[in-house]
């Protein structure tokens, strides 16, 4: 996404951020000069203190004027917003199809990376690359909690996480489910491992069976190692989760040929939560699962989907009517060619 710029964020640490940050201020502040800081901060969801440090900024600069009555901007500065919109563009504004992609799944936003890893492995490398890069846009300084959910996209990708994205960061990684006794490599224990390792962060496990009956579930939480991390994953700043083929899913929680030869029945698309979905984003089918809720997604600021390939399009499309506005989907060629062809 910045591959422009290494040096810059080597040398200046959330120089993409502040440079951002300050070109929405601006922004504000043509538009509806004169204005007040607080009209500023609730446009654009800062703090009031953190526009006042940025106006301040941006008046020892000579961009803005500061009065009684309000802000408004020097010439100087109409020229610098000018000037700075190309690049504002070029670094933060999705392409034409990563808009139209996001519209059509009505999320936040999408990023697209070339290929399609059903037939290229260097796909999820690029991916990691990009969950990396949003991640650092995103995320403030200080702790962040981030929990993640197993699977394989994601465990090919988490090493691919930059060591940079923990710098003036405390990144705290905490498995979003239990174990579904698969292959340990693409279990979330494992992947909050790796992406700890990489950016320098810490992790937490939940070595526990994903499915159990509703006795030894209410029996478990109360268990202090679990309670721990079932504590930190409702407080979690950022959910990075796959999107599963249903069958697939079925099979590695045990599901036997009636159950299902009834997923079959009800076109069961995808799984995503414990939840399976149908073609047409419908709960038809839900496991008793440690860990992350789906009734719980809309309180987490940032999620990002994570799947791709050429075969993931229909669970994509299966599970998104159900995701929250906030989500980002991160994806491929493969997968977002086939998704907009659909009508």
């Amino acid at each position: 996404m910045y591959a422009e710029f290494p040096v810059l964020e080597a040398l200046v640490p959330d120089i993409l951020k502040v440079f951002r940050q300050r070109y929405l201020v601006l922004e504000q502040i043509s538009l509806n000069a004169p204005v007040g800081r607080r009209s500023v901060a609730q446009a654009l969801g800062l703090s009031e203190r953190n526009v006042r440090t940025e106006t301040e900024n941006l008046r020892n600069l000579g961009l803005i004027e500061i009065k009684n009555f309000g802000m408004f901007m020097t010439e100087k500065g109409e020229k610098m917003l000018q000037d700075a919109a190309p690049l504002i563009d070029r670094l933060f504004n999705a392409r034409k199809t990563e808009i139209d992609l996001a519209r059509k799944l009505g999320i936040e936003r999408t990023i697209i990376v070339p290929g399609d890893s059903d037939l290229q492995e260097l796909v999820f490398e690029r991916m990691g690359e990009e969950l990396s890069a949003a991640l650092d846009l995103l995320l403030p300084l200080g702790h962040s909690i981030i929990t993640v959910l197993g699977g394989a996209a994601l465990a090919k990708s988490a090493k691919n996480l930059s060591k940079s994205l923990g710098k003036n960061r405390q990144l705290e990684f905490v498995p979003g489910r239990g174990a579904l006794g698969e292959n340990v490599a693409i279990q979330s224990n494992t992947i909050v491992q790796e992406m700890a390792v990489a950016t320098g962060g810490k992790y937490k496990t939940l070595y526990l069976p994903e499915q159990i009956s509703t006795a030894a579930y209410k029996s478990l939480i109360r268990e202090s190692t679990v309670a721990d991390v079932l504590e930190d994953i409702s407080k979690t700043d950022v959910l990075i989760h796959g999107i599963g083929l249903a069958h697939d899913m079925a099979r590695r929680r045990g599901y036997d040929a009636m159950r299902l030869s009834e997923l079959r029945e009800k076109r069961v698309v995808t799984e995503c939560f414990g939840c399976f979905f149908d073609n047409k984003g419908k709960i038809v089918d839900r496991v008793q699962q440690v860990g992350l809720q789906f009734e719980n997604l809309n309180k987490i600021p940032h999620i990002f989907a994570f799947a791709c390939g050429s075969h993931k399009a229909k669970a994509i499309n299966a599970y998104m009517p159900n995701a929250p506005h906030q989500t980002w989907l991160i994806t491929d060629e493969g997968a977002s060619n086939k998704i907009l062809k659909e009508k």
